[in-house]
């Protein structure tokens, strides 16, 4: 929201608030206009998420075995405020820009609820001296399997140094950060290292420079339970712009289903001089064929805490599973029954999930 104190610039015809979104180099993106809002007398207000957006999408590197800053994951802009006005109706447009800026803002690729991002303070998700802050994933603590590659994600501009992991067996290592806004670390089967054998759990504490804590510590606890059947792990964008992993290690089911475009061929052919028909010949051909595979995947039990954060993976816009190598995939449930154990004593996850790319067969 943009105000301006004074009556003589906005009683002039064609009054209009102006708004440059730049970079920080000063380069202008977008210039937005808006009149007096309604019943304010000298008030506009901008949306401008939609410019935002468009330069924020995310990071992820499946082969991650170090820190990786998250360059696409955060944008750095300063906003320039302005008006513009005729004091005719058919005068010219007077144009005045730069009269107030905001600058040293940061957007990031989240989406949080709606009440949760109208509460919304910096301190609860930035890790800075003091900071009791989260990594960016809704959970504290996570089960994964020793072989289960995972990641966390951190906004902290520049404050983490590194992460201090303490194994349960009493080992210790330290992962260093980088001075990105929002900082990437390999935690699960692909941690720098690798996880020593024997571990059960092990806690991830961040650290700043000068070794003092300054955020909430992560604890990670070793699945060990087996399964006889194929494990599929699957890979989403979480609601804070950080990617999580899942394993499915119960039964898993593949169906394709073939989509197919057919005309009438003429089955007559000319011979020489021999205009006959030819039985080998296909009447009715086919002239587009697509297969789409469609896979349901079934986790072991989950707890409570897992099927709250679990509604992030039904309703997250990037979603990938590991099968023999990495496949992006649509998810296709859409009901999603929050469970809790003083209804049910155990219960699972069940995901249907469709391959993003089809197999098509070659036109004849």
């Amino acid at each position: 929201m943009v105000a301006e104190s004074s009556t003589g610039i906005t009683s002039n015809f064609n009054f209009k608030f102006i708004c440059d979104v730049k970079n920080t180099s000063g380069t202008l993106l977008s210039r937005l206009k808006v009149p007096i809002y309604f019943s304010s007398g000298n008030k506009g207000v901008f949306n401008i998420s939609k410019v935002l957006s468009a330069y924020t999408t995310y990071d992820w590197n499946y082969a991650d075995t170090a820190a990786s800053g998250c360059t696409n994951s955060y944008f750095d802009y300063t906003l320039a405020f302005g008006y513009e006005y005729s004091t005719g109706i058919t005068s010219d447009i007077q144009v005045s820009t730069g009269v107030t800026t905001a600058s040293g803002n940061t957007v990031w690729n989240a989406a949080l609820h709606p009440l949760a991002f109208i509460n919304y303070s910096q301190s609860e998700y930035l890790m800075a001296s003091g900071s009791t802050a989260n990594f960016l994933t809704s959970l504290t603590s996570k089960r994964i399997h020793e072989t289960q590659k995972d990641w966390l994600y951190a906004l902290h501009n520049s404050n983490i140094a590194r992460l201090d992991i303490a194994y349960s067996g009493g080992g210790t290592t330290q992962v260093s950060g980088t001075s990105h806004d929002i900082t990437r670390f390999p935690i699960g089967a692909n941690i720098p290292g690798g996880i020593p054998s024997g571990t059960t759990s092990y806690t991830i504490t961040p650290k700043a420079s000068g070794g003092n804590t300054i955020g909430s510590v992560f604890t990670i606890y070793i699945d060990d339970r087996c399964s006889k059947f194929e494990q599929t792990d699957v890979f989403f964008l979480n609601k804070f712009g950080a990617v999580e992993s899942f394993r499915f290690n119960k039964v898993r089911r593949d169906n394709f289903t073939s989509v197919k475009n057919t005309f009438r061929k003429n089955p007559y052919n000319l011979n020489g001089t021999t205009y006959s028909y030819d039985r080998l010949a296909h009447s009715k051909s086919d002239y587009y064929n697509e297969m789409n595979q469609v896979t349901t995947l079934n986790s072991d039990f989950i707890t409570e805490a897992e099927a709250v954060w679990l509604k992030q993976l039904i309703n997250s816009p990037r979603v990938w599973m590991y099968d023999t190598e990495l496949i992006p995939i649509n998810v296709r449930t859409s009901d999603y029954e929050q469970r809790y154990h003083i209804n049910d004593k155990v219960f699972n996850l069940t995901l249907e999930v469709e391959h993003s790319f089809v197999d098509k067969a070659q036109v004849l």
